[in-house]
Formats: C-alpha cells, structure tokens, sequence
C-alpha cells in the first residue's frame, strides 16, 4: 500500500534542501542587517526598539509566539485522534484578549514600564516578590523549550534526515545568533517571515490532502461516521480532556496569562508607541491566531479522512504520535519538489520563533529584575552588552536541557500543564497586587510558594501516573486497521499515545484536564496571598499610590489625564481621580449607603 511507501526515508531533493538552507540564511541575515544599522547598541534598542516597530509585525509576532511547532504539529494529531472540539480554545483567545488589552495593558502603560513588567511587582510589593517571580519564570521557560524542541525535530529528521540533536543544534544555533545580536527588532521581524512559513506549510499540506481524499464534503462525512465531528461536550466532569468548559474556561485563563503578564507578549505591546495600537495589534493577532488553529484542526479531520481504514498509530506504522502528523504531511507533498522543503521550513520556523522571542524576554528579565538592581548605575552600552551574553548563556543552557529531555518521552499534555500552572502563578501575583487592595509582600510570597509546591506535586504524582500506565484515554475515537498492509484486524494493541491527560480509576486530581491547571494555580495563589496579608499585617490601602491598584474606569481616568494641564493642583488632580476612577473595593460603599466600609477616602 503506497501510502506508507518509504516514509523512514528522507525525502529531500536538492531543491528542497536550498529552500530549507534559504530559511536558515534569511532569519540570520535579519539579525545582522539590525546589528549593522546598530540598533541593538542600548538597551531601549534591545528591549522596546525606540517604540518604532509597526502594528502589523508586532502582531505577527504575537502569533508566531502563540503557537509553537509543537502545537503545529499536536494540533493536527489531536483533532485526528480525539475530534473537533479543539476548536473552542479559538473562543478563550477571543475572552482573553479584551481582557489583556483593556485591564492590564493600560494598566501598564499608565505605569510607564518600558522593560521588564516584573518592576510593578518590586513598586507594589517588595524586591524580594520581583525577583522570586522573575527566577519562577525563567525556571518555567527553560523547561517549556526545552520540552518543544523534541517534537518538531523528531518530524524534521522523518522530512529531512537530520537526527533530532543535529535538528535541535541547527535551530539553537541560528536563534542564538540573531537574537544576541538583533534585538527585539530582529525577533519581531524574524518572527513575521517565520509565521509566513507555518502558514504556508499548513496550507500547502491541507490544500493536496483534501484533494487526495476527494473533497471536503467527503472529509466530513468521513469523521462524522467516526464521531470526530464534535462541539457540544458540556460534560461538567473536571477530568474530561476537552469539554466546552475545560477550552473555553480553562483556556481564557492561559491565554490571559500569555496575554497579560507573560514578558513576551506585554513586551511586543509595550514596544508600540500607543496603547490605542497596541490594542489593533491584538486584534490582528487574534485573527491570525484563529486562523492558523483552524487550518490545524481542518487538517487534522483531513488525516483522519486519508488514514480512516489504516491507523498507522494502531498499526505500528508509526511508534510515536508525534510521528503521525509528519508521515501524513510527507505521504501527500513528497512528489512534488519543494513542498517537502517548504514544509520543513514551517515546521523550523515554528520552533526558532518561540526560541528566540522567549531567550530575548528571558535576557530581559535577567538583565532587568536580577543585575540592575545590584548595578543601578550601569550604562546602556554595558547593559547591551550583559544582555546579548545572557542570551548565549541561556540559550545554551537551554539548549543543553533539551538535549537531556530528548531522551525522554515527556507528554505534551504534562508540558502543558506545567507551562499553565507556572503561568498561572504569575497571573496570580499580579493579579493579587492588582485586585487586592490589602494584600502584602508576605502573602504574595506564600501564595507563590505553596501554590508551586502544590502544583508540581500535582504534576509529578500525574506523570508518574502516566508512566506505570494508571491512567487510560478515554476520549480516543476509533482507529481502524482494516485495509492496512499485513493486517486485517481491529484488535490491535496500539502503542502509547504520549501526549494526553488520560482518565481511569485514579485520584481525581491526578486525572483532571490539563487545561484546568492554570486556573488551579491562580486560585491557590489569590486564596493564600490573602489569607496570608490578613494574617501578617494587611497593607493599608491609603498608604499606596491609587496607580497601584486597578480603578474602574481606567480607560477614561487616563484620556481625562491627558487633557490635565501639568500646573494642576494636587487636590484638584485628587478630586477628579474620585469622580472617575473607583478602587474595585469601594464598589460596595458606593452601591449600598447601608454598607459600612471602614476604608479611606485617598
């Protein structure tokens, strides 16, 4: 069955590997054209480009830096595996992204943080909380790249023939390069082409798939009768993968925390030079966003339609379900020269861009909330200097992990999970300094501690799980072997499917979805941050600057404060804050006359 004819082997043609080659030179050639107009000699160069980056490539780059060559390659495999009810985490971008833009974003622009958002934790709380914030997220981002790598590389050398560490070498190499010496600018406009390239290689594999398989009418039909057409799973279950509750609630909460206080994303919106076009920039992101998942899900229902009567996973085809996707992709281009190439160069692309994006925010965050407070006098030149090296030695540190992860068959979903319960103590904090007017440095510090104590426990008793085969999938669809080469029966036993948050007789915590850990781990945080500032000594509300909390009206307080002429008196200024911005905890005094606040009037 041709099908699976000569998938072990590389399928690259010379033309394929001069596109693929073309891909590496051109993200490094971005890198040194920014280095050679001398862009990245200061550290507002490096960090927030003189807020002269355009709308439309910060968005672009939101995009790219949102969807990883894993989830490029996951996305498709899980819809294939599992149905259509993937598409719902379109909406919790959707709920996110009003949030991120109307809550938090002009909550700090207001600030003026211009390099790492990590300061507002330091004028809130303590230097202590930033630090203890700014160490848990570099430990987060080390692993999340560490882990992402493996599966992209794997689907390289099926394409390419490249072994995994020299796939996974090649990209650390070029993304350390131009990101060192680039700055954000290269970054963003890496990513722009980067993003181009996934695009191009999803549709590309999509576009010849529905035709092999005779149209989409016959996609449908095709998973309808296997019931992967699927989007109103309401089941209120906690441990069910996927429902409407776990995407959309569940999802709102990660992508928020992506979105509100993830220095990679809040800085590309802060190096715009106005929140008005920061906010444009996030909704072009969401389009874009939507519009690469849902290509990922189509192909995925498309995989299913060409592999319905011979599951290579189920027949032992292929080992590994990352593997199903790149056999499907290289099955259905691999005669026609130059789709393998461009196709390889998506899936790079996919990886070199949460690369880089992340390794300039981790520089960042090292450079700003870890040296300079030790070196307030530091000078920008110094300061570029310390940040280009932070990048090499965290890249390579990186770079060492996942070679030592590689080894390992770690799930995405367990990856997932901890991107999301780490992501989800930062939003805690924040949140907590934000919205909790009496909250202190003690309880943030307790809240972040015990909810990362709780959640890697959590984490680790799951995968061990996992490991000795406790938990059992229980919303895999059918997979059928009947037509397959050598095999005629459905009994087969289908090797372990590596990337699912699985269900059986287990403890319930050990079985919940995995999308449900971020909400977990802000709720642990918020709940200890204030029961620990009540229990020490809560702060006062009236001895911090309103600017610190969050305010309703927050959006018309700052129009109104730009129309303010700057002699105005300081009772003035106080009246008009009164009447325009109100702290979320006067709200009940305000609503109720019969409810007795003992709370200032500052």
């Amino acid at each position: 069955m041709d099908r699976f004819e000569s998938f072990q082997k590389a399928t690259f043609s010379l033309g394929d590997y001069l596109i693929f080659i073309a891909a590496l030179l051109s993200s490094m050639v971005i890198g040194m054209f920014y280095a050679w107009r001398g862009v990245s000699n200061s550290t507002s160069d490096n960090l927030i480009g003189r807020k002269t980056i355009g709308i439309f490539p910060i968005a672009m780059s939101l995009t790219a830096s949102s969807i990883s060559a894993s989830a490029l390659l996951g996305i498709p495999t899980d819809v294939y595996l599992t149905g259509s009810m993937y598409w719902w985490i379109i909406v919790a971008a959707g709920l996110s992204i009003p949030v991120s833009v109307y809550v938090y974003l002009p909550f700090y622009h207001q600030l003026q943080l211009d390099g790492s958002i990590h300061q507002y934790l330091e004028m809130r709380f303590s230097c202590s909380i930033r630090q203890l914030i700014s160490i848990l997220y570099i430990f987060k981002t080390i692993f999340y790249l560490a882990v992402m790598v493996y599966g992209p590389s794997l689907a390289l050398k099926q394409v390419t023939g490249l072994q995994e560490n020299v796939s996974i070498s090649i990209m650390f190499a070029v993304c350390i390069f131009y990101t060192a010496i680039g700055g954000i600018k290269a970054v963003v406009w890496t990513a722009t082409f980067q993003l181009c390239m996934m695009y191009g290689s999803i549709i590309i594999v999509l576009v010849k798939g529905v035709m092999l398989v005779g149209g989409l009418e016959n996609v449908f039909l095709l998973n309808a009768n296997s019931s992967r057409i699927e989007f109103f799973n309401f089941d209120f279950d906690p441990t069910t993968r996927h429902t409407v509750w776990s995407l959309s609630i569940g999802g709102f909460f990660l992508f928020t925390s992506m979105y509100a206080t993830d220095q990679v994303f809040v800085q590309r919106c802060l190096a715009l030079p106005t929140l008005h076009k920061a906010r444009i920039s996030q909704c072009i992101n969401f389009l874009l966003l939507a519009g690469i998942i849902s290509l990922c899900c189509l192909t995925g229902l498309v995989t299913y339609a060409f592999y319905f009567d011979c599951a290579p996973l189920k027949a032992e085809i292929v080992k590994n379900s990352n593997e199903i996707f790149p056999l499907f992709a290289i099955q259905t281009i691999r005669k026609f020269p130059g789709l393998p190439g461009i196709f390889a160069t998506g899936i790079f692309s996919g990886v070199t861009s949460i690369l880089s994006s992340n390794l300039h925010a981790v520089s960042l965050v090292v450079l700003e909330d870890l040296i300079r407070p030790s070196f307030p006098t530091m000078r920008d030149s110094k300061a570029s200097l310390v940040n280009k090296m932070t990048v090499i030695i965290f890249g390579c540190v990186t770079f060492g992990v996942a070679i030592y992860f590689s080894k390992f068959q770690i799930s995405l979903d367990s990856s997932l999970s901890f991107l999301g319960a780490m992501a989800g103590i930062i939003l805690g904090v924040f949140s907590l300094g934000m919205f909790v007017p009496w909250s202190n440095s003690t309880g943030a510090g307790f809240g972040a501690i015990i909810s990362f104590a709780i959640m890697m426990l959590l984490g680790i008793s799951t995968q061990i799980a996992k490991t000795n085969n406790l938990i059992t999938n229980d919303q895999m669809k059918l997979l059928i072997t009947d037509n397959c080469p050598s095999f005629n029966s459905t009994d087969v036993v289908s090797p372990s499917v590596n990337f699912f948050i699985q269900k059986t007789d287990a403890f319930v915590l050990l079985r919940i979805s995995y999308l449900w850990y971020t909400v977990l781990s802000v709720v642990i945080v918020l709940i200890i941050g204030t029961i620990g500032s009540i229990l020490s000594e809560p702060q006062d509300p009236a001895k911090l600057n309103p600017k610190l909390l969050y305010r309703v009206n927050h959006n018309r307080l700052l129009n109104k404060a730009a129309l303010q002429p700057s002699d105005e008196t300081a009772g003035a200024t106080v009246i008009r804050r009164q009447r325009n911005g109100i702290l979320l905890w006067e709200i009940p005094r305000r609503l109720s006359p019969i409810i007795e606040v003992n709370l200032p009037d500052t």
